[in-house]
């Protein structure tokens, strides 16, 4: 009976985290799915409006060298290459899920470019490696300008699949807080530039 009791207030804590994670400003979907091989596929999006013009968020998102400015999980970011087609980029996340951290890297190839001055693009493709859990992924920043004309909207859009162990219970629920929490800090944070 006890066990019960522990199960049944386990799934009223869940209920709960589940309720609050939709009502999360900023985020239109997030969503884990966990495969059967225990990898995770992870959808995100995420829109948020911006008092920068296009031009200047465009040069702030694009400065890889500096880019840990805007995500508390981003230790360090290191440029592999750079030429005309793009940048390879080595980033090193550190991810914290209660009192269990992990250094995380990853590889990605990045697109970076501006179609005109009111409509700018970063696509990044993940570079599977041995050394990153991250076998796959894309992730998508489209700079456009709003209807003021010297500010502008940012829709972040990223689906990448990981070997990604987490803890029971709680795990899931706080990795997804952590991830609003960092899209939260980029929108507060490029604000102040």
């Amino acid at each position: 009976h006890h066990f019960e009791d522990n199960y049944t207030d386990q799934k009223k804590v869940n209920k709960v985290l589940t309720d609050n994670e939709s009502h999360m400003p900023g985020i239109k979907r997030d969503i884990i799915k966990k495969n059967e091989d225990s990898s995770r596929e992870f959808n995100i999006k995420f829109t948020f409006e911006s008092s920068n013009s296009v031009k200047k968020n465009f040069r702030l998102l694009s400065n890889f060298k500096k880019i840990d400015r805007f995500n508390p999980s981003l230790v360090e970011a290191t440029i592999i290459s750079k030429d005309i087609n793009g940048v390879v980029l080595k980033t090193l996340f550190r991810d914290c899920v209660l009192f269990f951290c992990r250094d995380m890297l990853m590889y990605e190839s990045i697109l970076s470019y501006c179609i005109d001055d009111y409509h700018c693009v970063i696509d990044a493709e993940v570079i599977p490696n041995v050394k990153s859990p991250i076998k796959s992924g894309q992730t998508s920043w489209t700079i456009k300008s709003s209807k003021n004309i010297d500010s502008s909207q940012i829709d972040y859009h990223s689906s990448f699949s990981a070997n990604i162990s987490l803890p029971p219970f709680f795990g899931e629920s706080i990795f997804k807080k952590t991830i609003n929490r960092n899209l939260v800090f980029l929108k507060d944070t490029i604000a102040k530039y």
